[in-house]
C-alpha cells in the first residue's frame, strides 16, 4: 500500500520544483499552466473561463511550452507513483507467498519444488510502436527516480548532519538540472524511428534493469530450492529485428546485425563481470588448496596464459582460471568474423557454466557468492542474450513457394489459388522429394522470394555461429490453413532447419527440428478453427514426423489485438479462452504438448491488464510450467525500466506462474471456469453458457457499430486524431498493412491509440453493456463475477478502462465530423452503449462509482484527469486551427504541437495502444 502522506509530500515537492523552473525559464507558460490547471480542478468549472484561457494559449507563441508543462507533470507523476507503489515491499514476496500458500493448500514441498525448478517465464519484448517517449526521457526517468530516492529515502534512513544536508542540496540541484534539460528537449522525435533505434532503447532497459532484476529473481528461487538451478526460470525474447510482418525495414542484413549485436553485448557483459571477479578472487594456494579437477584444468590450459600472467597467477589459481575464461570469451568475438576456426573458445554456454561450477566447487559458500550470481546470469543470457522470434505474414511464404514450385516444375505459379486439399497434396509431394540447396535458387527468383530464401539461410548461419538458441520460433501471421505451416516446413527442410530423423532412430539425440513453426491465430474465426488446423497437421505424415523430431511439442501463438478489433472486447476474451480450452482437450487426444504464446498488448482491449490476474484466470492445464507472452511498447518501460519495478513484476509473475503451474499439473478435470485456488477444477456449465450468450450479443452489438454502420470509418477518421497519429514518429512499422480504408487492414495499435486519445476508448468496452443487459436473471451476473476468475478479470479490466473514459471530452471531437446525420447517429449509438455499460458494470461489481472497491487505483486514474483534460482541450483547439490553416509552414508548426499533445495524453493515460 502507498503511504499517502509521503506520496503527497513528494508530489508537492516535484510540482513546486517544476513551477520554480518554469518561473525561471518561461514565466508566461507557467501562468498559462497554472490558470488552466486551476479552472480544471474546480468542481464547478467555468466553461467560459476555460474557453478564454485556451484561446489565449493557442493564439500565443507559448502553446508548445504549455503542452510540455502538462506533459512533463504527467511524466513526473508517473515516476513518483512508480516509486511509491513499490515502497516498503519485499520484491520477492510474491514468490515466497505463493510457495507458502501452496503448502497450506496441501501440496507437498517436493512437488512444488519440482515445478519451481523447471518452470519458465518467457517475456518477448516487441517493437510495437506504443512507447511514446524518446530515449532521452527514458534515461531521465532513471536519473529523476534516483534523485528522489536520495532526497527522500536516504533522509528517512538517517543521512543527517551537515554532510547529509550538502548532499541533499546537490541532489536537488541535479534534479533541477535534469528537469531543465527535459524542458528544453522536444517531446516528439523529429526523425523516423529506425529498427536499430528500437533495439538501442530495448538494450538500454535490458542492460540497466532487466538483466540485474532477473538475476536477483533467479537468486531468490535458487535460495528457496537450496540447490543450483539447471535452467533459467526466465527466458528473454525479442521481436526487434525479427518481426518483418508489414515492416519493410526489417531486412535479412538487419536481422543478422541485431543477432550479432545481442551476442556481442552479452559477451562483453560477461567479460566485465569476469574482470571484477578476477580482481576480487585473489585467493592463494598457500591458504586455500584447490581440488584435483581445477588443478588439472589449469595445467592443461596454462600455455594459453601470457608469460606475465603465468607468473602472477602461479599461486592464485582462481585469478588464472578467470583470466583463461575471459580469453575464451574474447575468442568468441573474434570467431564470429573469422572464416577459419579459432582455437581455445567456448562453443556453448554449458562449457562456460562448467568452468564456473569448477571454481564454485573449490570455494566456501560465502566466497562463491558472486560466482553463483554470475552462473545464474550465464543461465539467463546464454550466448544470445534474447531469443529472437522470426515473424512474417502467411502471404509472403505462400507467394515464395508458388514461385519456387513453378521454377522446380512441382506446380504452376497459381499454387496460391488452389483449394486447401490440392495445396496439401502438392506440398506432400514436394516434401517427399530429396532436399535441395536453397542457395542455387536465390539468383533465379524475384526479390521478395529471394528475401524469404535468404532468411532461412541467415538463420541457419546464426544458429551455427552465434547460438542454437538465437532463433527458435518461426511465427506465421494470419495463419488460416494447415498448408500455411506446411509451406514453412518445406523451406525448413531445404535449409537444414529441419533434418528429418531416420525411421527407428528414437535414440538419436541430435537436434533435428531447429525451429518451432508457430501459427498465429488472430481473428475470431481463426481462433475458432485453430483446433481443426492443428488436428489436420497432426494427421499429415510429414508434419507428424516434424512433431516427433520436436519431441511432440507445438507452439501456438494466440493474438489478442486483432480478435478484439474483429469482435469486441468481451467476445475476444471469450473466444480466446474457448480456443485455449479446446486446444487443451485436443492436447490429450493427439498426445501433443502445446506451448501457448500469448500476443498481449498494453491496453485492456489488446489483452492488457495485470499478467498475474490473467494467468490465474486462464483455462485449466493451459500453462503447466511455461508462460510465453509479448511485452509491448510503453509496457516495457513501465514494468522494466525501473529495477524495483522490474523485480516486483518479474517476481509477481513468477509467483502466479508457480501457483497456476502447480494447479495445472496436479489438478485433473476440464473446467471452462476457475473459481478459487482451492476449487481449481470446478465446472459451472450454466455460467459458461451465460457467458456465451453475453459474448454473442456483445459481438453483434460491436459489429453493428464498427462494420455495419454506414459512414463509420469516416466518423473514425474525423472524430479521432488518427491522421495525426499515423504521421507520428513512434515506431518503424507502417500503421496499416495495406493502403486501404477498411478497419480490418488498420493495425490494432493505431486503432486503439486513436480511440484512447479522444477519450472514448470504445475498443475496451463497447458491446459489453448490451451483452450484460441480455441476461434476464441479473443476479446471476453478480454470482458469476464472484465465482468465475475469468469473468471477474474481464469485467475488472473493462471497469478500469471505463474510468479513463471521458464522455464529455469524447463528444467534443464529434464537431470534426461534418456530416451531421452520420455524426449524430453514431454518437447516439456510442453514448447509449456507454450508459448501458456503466450501469451494468457497476451492478455486477456492486459499486456506486467505478473502482470504489479499489480506491488506490481509482485515485491514481482520477489524479491525472485534469492534466489529461487540459491536453485534450488543447489538442482539439489545435486541430481546429490546423484544419483552417492555409499554408505549409503553419501546418508544420501545428502538427508538431498536436503531436506533443498526443505524447502528453499518452503519458497521462499511461497507455497508447
Amino acid at each position: 500500500m502507498r503511504n499517502n502522506t509521503r506520496f503527497s509530500q513528494e508530489l508537492d515537492f516535484i510540482y513546486n520544483l517544476m513551477i520554480s523552473m518554469l518561473e525561471t525559464l518561461n514565466p508566461q507558460a507557467k501562468e498559462f499552466f497554472l490558470d488552466l490547471r486551476k479552472e480544471l480542478l474546480f468542481e464547478e468549472k467555468s466553461q467560459e473561463k476555460i474557453k478564454a484561457i485556451l484561446e489565449s494559449i493557442v493564439l500565443s507563441d507559448k502553446t508548445l511550452e504549455v503542452i510540455k508543462a502538462f506533459s512533463l507533470y504527467n511524466i513526473l507523476l508517473n515516476i513518483i507513483e512508480e516509486r511509491h507503489y513499490f515502497e516498503d515491499q519485499d520484491p520477492f514476496f510474491a514468490i515466497k507467498k505463493a510457495y507458502d500458500e501452496l503448502i497450506t493448500e496441501g501440496f507437498s514441498k517436493q512437488d512444488i519444488n519440482k515445478i519451481l525448478s523447471t518452470m519458465q517465464f518467457y517475456p518477448v519484448f516487441t517493437a510495437h510502436p506504443t512507447e511514446s517517449r524518446r530515449r532521452t526521457f527514458l534515461e531521465a526517468h532513471h536519473a529523476i527516480s534516483d534523485d528522489l530516492f536520495k532526497i527522500f529515502d536516504l533522509k528517512d534512513q538517517g543521512a543527517q548532519g551537515t554532510q547529509g544536508t550538502i548532499e541533499t542540496q546537490e541532489t536537488i540541484e541535479h534534479l533541477q538540472y535534469r528537469l531543465g534539460l527535459l524542458w528544453q528537449s522536444h517531446l516528439v522525435r523529429s526523425e523516423k524511428l529506425e529498427v536499430l533505434f528500437e533495439l538501442d532503447n530495448l538494450l538500454y532497459i535490458v542492460e540497466s534493469s532487466v538483466l540485474k532484476s532477473s538475476q536477483k529473481v533467479l537468486n531468490c528461487i535458487e535460495n528457496i530450492l537450496q540447490k543450483p538451478l539447471e535452467i533459467s526460470p526466465i527466458q528473454l525474447g525479442s521481436w526487434i529485428g525479427g518481426d518483418r510482418d508489414g515492416n519493410p525495414f526489417v531486412t535479412n542484413a538487419l536481422m543478422t546485425q541485431v543477432m550479432r549485436t545481442q551476442h556481442e553485448l552479452i559477451i562483453k557483459i560477461y567479460l566485465k563481470k569476469l574482470k571484477e571477479l578476477e580482481r576480487e578472487l585473489s585467493i592463494s594456494t598457500d591458504f586455500h588448496p584447490i581440488n584435483q579437477a581445477l588443478h588439472q584444468s589449469l595445467e592443461a590450459q596454462k600455455d594459453e596464459l601470457e608469460e606475465n600472467s603465468r607468473k602472477l597467477h602461479a599461486r592464485e589459481p582462481f585469478r588464472a582460471k578467470l583470466h583463461l575464461m575471459g580469453k575464451k570469451l574474447k575468442n568468441r568475438l573474434i570467431a564470429i568474423n573469422s572464416p577459419s576456426n579459432i582455437d581455445f573458445i567456448y562453443e556453448h554456454p554449458k562449457e562456460l557454466l562448467a568452468d564456473i561450477d569448477l571454481l564454485i566447487d573449490n570455494l566456501d559458500p560465502l566466497s562463491a557468492k558472486y560466482l553463483k550470481e554470475f552462473r545464474n546470469l550465464v543461465l539467463l543470457g546464454g550466448f544470445h542474450l534474447m531469443r529472437l522470434d522470426f515473424r512474417e505474414h502467411r502471404d509472403m511464404f505462400l507467394n515464395a513457394i508458388s514461385e519456387v514450385f513453378c521454377l522446380l516444375g512441382i506446380s504452376d505459379s497459381d499454387f496460391g489459388t488452389f483449394g486447401e486439399e490440392k495445396k496439401i497434396e502438392i506440398l506432400n509431394f514436394a516434401l517427399d522429394r530429396p532436399k535441395i540447396e536453397l542457395e542455387t535458387l536465390t539468383n533465379r527468383v524475384s526479390k521478395d522470394t529471394q528475401n524469404i530464401l535468404e532468411a532461412f539461410l541467415r538463420i541457419d548461419w546464426a544458429k551455427k555461429h552465434i547460438s542454437e538458441e538465437i532463433i527458435k520460433s518461426f511465427i506465421i501471421s494470419m495463419t488460416t490453413e494447415a498448408s500455411d505451416m506446411l509451406c514453412v516446413l518445406w523451406f525448413a527442410k531445404q535449409s537444414g532447419l529441419w533434418k528429418p530423423s531416420k525411421p527407428k532412430a528414437s535414440m538419436d539425440k541430435k537436434i533435428r527440428a531447429r525451429i518451432r513453426i508457430t501459427p498465429l491465430f488472430e481473428t475470431i474465426n481463426d481462433l475458432q478453427r485453430a483446433k481443426d488446423i492443428i488436428n489436420t497437421l497432426s494427421q499429415n505424415k510429414h508434419y507428424a514426423h516434424y512433431l516427433s523430431d520436436l519431441k511432440m511439442t507445438q507452439e501456438i501463438m494466440i493474438g489478442y489485438s486483432d480478435s478484439s478489433k474483429d469482435g469486441g472486447i468481451f467476445t475476444s476474451n471469450y473466444s480466446l479462452y474457448q480456443a485455449i480450452f479446446e486446444l487443451m482437450r485436443l492436447e490429450d487426444k493427439l498426445g501433443i504438448t502445446f506451448i501457448l504464446f500469448h500476443g498481449r498488448g498494453g491496453s485492456v482491449s489488446r489483452g492488457g491488464g495485470t499478467l498475474k490476474s490473467a494467468l490465474l484466470a486462464s483455462p485449466p492445464r493451459s500453462v503447466c510450467g511455461l508462460l510465453k507472452t509479448t511485452e509491448q511498447g510503453e509496457v516495457i518501460s513501465s514494468k522494466y525500466l525501473n529495477p524495483k519495478s522490474a523485480q516486483f513484476n518479474l517476481a509477481s509473475t513468477m509467483g502466479a506462474l508457480l501457483k497456476k503451474s502447480t494447479y495445472d499439473s496436479f489438478c485433473s478435470g476440464e473446467a471452462p471456469n476457475i473459481k478459487t485456488s482451492q476449487n481449481i477444477c470446478h465446472i459451472d456449465t450454466l455460467q459458461w453458457q451465460m457467458m456465451g450468450q453475453i459474448s454473442q450479443t456483445s459481438y453483434q452489438t460491436y459489429r453493428k457499430l464498427v462494420y455495419e454502420t454506414q459512414g463509420f470509418i469516416d466518423y473514425f477518421k474525423l472524430a479521432t486524431p488518427i491522421s495525426f497519429i499515423q504521421q507520428l514518429n513512434l515506431g518503424s512499422r507502417p500503421s496499416k498493412r495495406k493502403d486501404t480504408t477498411k478497419v480490418k487492414d488498420l493495425r490494432a495499435i493505431p486503432w486503439v491509440f486513436a480511440w484512447t486519445q479522444n477519450r472514448s476508448i470504445i475498443p475496451a468496452w463497447y458491446g459489453i453493456g448490451s451483452g450484460l443487459e441480455g441476461i434476464k436473471q441479473t443476479r446471476d451476473l453478480q454470482e458469476c463475477y464472484q465465482e468465475s476468475a475469468f469473468f471477474k478479470t474481464t469485467i475488472d479490466n473493462i471497469s478500469q478502462a471505463l474510468l479513463k473514459v471521458d464522455i464529455t471530452i469524447a463528444q467534443r471531437y464529434n464537431k470534426f465530423v461534418s456530416d451531421t446525420h452520420i455524426r449524430d447517429h453514431i454518437w447516439d449509438m456510442i453514448k447509449s452503449e456507454y450508459d448501458k455499460t456503466m450501469h451494468y458494470i457497476l451492478y455486477v461489481r456492486q459499486e456506486k462509482e467505478l473502482l470504489e472497491n479499489d480506491s488506490q487505483l481509482r485515485e491514481s486514474i482520477l489524479l491525472r484527469k485534469p492534466y489529461i483534460t487540459a491536453l485534450n482541450l488543447l489538442q482539439i483547439e489545435l486541430i481546429k486551427k490546423y484544419n483552417l490553416s492555409l499554408y505549409q509552414d503553419q501546418k508544420t508548426r501545428l502538427m508538431e504541437q498536436i503531436h506533443s499533445t498526443i505524447v502528453g495524453i499518452a503519458q497521462g493515460m499511461r497507455n497508447t495502444g
